[in-house]
């Protein structure tokens, strides 16, 4: 984002897009007290600028066979930017990071298959210039997602009228059954663009407007497709963005699962196969609301045994897409 500043209308806006990615801008005008005319106009200048996307974010099976892995990587001193641009030219990183603390760079990858994810880290890392140690954790299973993840700026009414402007609730478990052609075709025009009208994906398609919205309706209920706002949180705000790798007795997970998942700061949150019992991802207002967060910020802190803190210095790949 460039000579673009977002005021309090534009996180409002982004907020109520947050809870319902798709909803009209006549909804989003009456619930957020402005005018259809002035709602999108700041939506169209913040996707403009490029300092906001509504994407799709896609079920793991859908992109690539088995579950990703993050990899704390440890490089050559000044090498750092470098390894990091390398990794992010990469078709298998859906995010890669300059941090600080725990490693150099971070990311996540995911490849095509598990035979291309193992031959990943295992030759091809290794071999790329300037890295010097890798540290890899598999994820087991996703716990929460981005897309979960809220601005803290719409009241409890309108919430609710924004939050039946959505499809229908996700599914827990998302069907594991092939997708139709039809379901590939409507999935690669909404991956970049979830609030593509359904008029336009029915010309696109070759469809009915009403085949078109039944076909949405049944990738949203199915918890394949998640809508979400793809946002940097420094512009909203967030000025630290923190990865953690958190340790815990057996006997304490489900209950740090369920308030680090509930917990205002998280974006992400995963099961690994680890030491370390989670991959956490947070964003922070600054160094003191990160340091309350680590000091027994959440519930059920005192379970955990262990936990090691990656700040993200420059995120260079969010969602697959290499960022300016």
């Amino acid at each position: 984002m460039e000579d673009t500043v977002i005021d309090d209308i534009d996180l409002d806006l982004i907020a109520a897009l947050q809870t319902a990615p798709r909803a009209s801008f006549d909804v989003l005008a009456r619930v957020l007290d402005s005018s259809a005319r002035t709602v999108a106009r700041r939506y169209a200048r913040l996707v403009d600028a490029g300092a906001m996307r509504v994407i799709c974010e896609i079920e793991w099976s859908l992109m690539a066979e088995g579950l990703p892995a993050t990899v704390w990587i440890g490089t050559e001193p000044g090498r750092a930017p470098e390894v990091a641009q390398a990794l992010a030219a990469r078709a298998d990183t859906p995010f890669v990071s300059l941090a600080s603390g725990a490693a150099d760079v971070f990311c996540m990858l995911h490849g095509a298959t598990r035979a291309d994810t193992t031959r990943a880290l295992t030759t091809e890392l290794p071999a790329v210039p300037g890295i010097r140690t890798l540290r890899t954790e598999w994820i087991l299973r996703r716990l929460t997602s981005t897309a979960a993840w809220r601005l803290p700026r719409l009241t409890s009414g309108q919430i609710a009228a924004l939050t039946g402007q959505n499809a229908g609730p996700a599914a827990a478990h998302p069907r594991d059954t092939p997708l139709s052609g039809l379901e590939r075709d409507t999935v690669a025009v909404l991956r970049n663009d979830a609030r593509t009208p359904f008029s336009t994906l029915a010309r696109t398609l070759g469809i009915t407007e009403s085949r078109a919205r039944r076909t949405v309706a049944a990738l949203l209920e199915s918890g394949l497709l998640r809508p979400r706002v793809e946002v940097d949180p420094r512009d909203i705000g967030y000025a630290v963005e923190a990865v953690l790798s958190i340790g815990c007795r057996p006997g304490a997970v489900k209950r740090l699962t369920a308030s680090l998942a509930d917990h205002p700061a998280t974006r992400f949150l995963a099961l690994t196969a680890a030491a370390s019992v989670f991959t956490y991802g947070g964003v922070f207002r600054d160094e003191e609301h990160l340091a309350d967060f680590l000091t027994g910020g959440f519930e059920g802190s005192e379970e955990v045994t262990s936990l090691e803190c990656s700040l993200q210095l420059e995120v260079l790949k969010r969602y697959w897409t290499a960022r300016p």
